[in-house]
């Protein structure tokens, strides 16, 4: 019997991605906010709105596994923002899975999109595992762990918490333009020999696939591609002809400076270009092969310009 698949924030990168990978493995219902380009079993629903959770609900058989994506896509917020942060990262994840049990239909499986932003990049810490302690900065990472804190408090025999690095596709560099250009023209901070952590798609396509093919037992798992970069090695792969370099004191001033006036927004930005930031995914790896890397990704001619 084919398995019964929800994917709330279908629309967005990883759900649109993940809708298309699965579609033909299981039988896929999407929901999301806004209309995207799912056609098939696609729910346009408010998360945020009780009674048309409460209808949809109702309406719907049970589901083997529910793939939560819900989120303010790649923006962190300012603290003033951590109330619609909330709103919309957590009691999402509260209100569906409220009525999924007051209906007696709670997914055998959850599948919790989070973030390695929950570890809360430190200047003196280069490697973050599992059980590295979290301190999340932004909004954003805040309401993630919020979200998975409360998985851990109610569903936490079914649930598996995926902690995503930075990540992107052949049409998605959002992540590796932001390390690599400004304002249009290649960077590097000193000698560009930083380490960080990415996210190929594909593996959390291979991933969430293992996942509800009962191969990964329940848990929290970082998600990231099977080797680091450095910030030299992303230059190299986009081909920049021509890279300002930006000394390295001048990134540990903005560093402090953001400390100092604790602006999240320049200690998390600064952070990361002057100290390692890797995310390793041994743990998953012990149980799934992940592969994809940079290196299976198509780059454009016009994201080379």
């Amino acid at each position: 019997m084919d398995k019964r698949v929800l994917v709330t924030g279908a629309t967005g990168i990883i759900g649109s991605f993940l809708y298309s990978y699965l579609e033909e493995q299981a039988i896929t219902t999407s929901i999301s906010f806004s209309q995207g380009s799912i056609d098939n079993n696609y729910n346009k629903l408010d998360l945020t709105d009780i009674g048309k959770i409460d209808e949809f609900v109702k309406n719907c058989s049970k589901f083997d596994t529910l793939i939560f994506l819900v989120g303010l896509a790649h923006a962190k917020g300012k603290r003033k923002d951590l109330a619609e942060f909330r709103r919309l990262n957590y009691q999402t994840l509260v209100n569906l899975l409220s009525l999924l049990k007051k209906n007696n239909k709670v997914p055998i499986k959850i599948i919790f999109a989070s973030t390695i932003a929950v570890y809360g990049e430190k200047y003196h810490q280069s490697i973050y595992g599992e059980d590295s302690s979290t301190k999340p900065f932004s909004p954003y990472a805040i309401t993630k762990l919020d979200g998975e804190q409360y998985l851990l408090d109610k569903y936490a025999d079914k649930s598996w918490i995926l902690r995503f690095a930075p990540v992107y596709s052949s049409d998605f560099l959002l992540n590796i333009n932001r390390r690599s250009r400004m304002g249009g023209k290649f960077y590097r901070v000193g000698k560009g020999d930083k380490k960080l952590s990415l996210c190929n798609i594909e593996n959390i396509g291979v991933a969430v696939e293992a996942i509800i093919k009962d191969k990964v037992p329940t848990g929290i798992y970082n998600l990231s591609d099977p080797k680091e970069y450095t910030y030299d090695e992303l230059l190299r792969w986009r081909k920049a002809n021509w890279v300002l370099t930006i000394p390295v004191f001048a990134v540990k001033l903005l560093y402090y400076l953001g400390k100092f006036i604790n602006s999240t927004f320049l200690k998390e930005n600064t952070v990361k270009l002057i100290s390692d930031n890797i995310f390793p995914s041994e743990k998953i790896c012990s149980h799934i092969d992940l592969s994809a890397t940079i290196n299976d990704v198509q780059l454009k001619h016009k994201e080379n310009s």
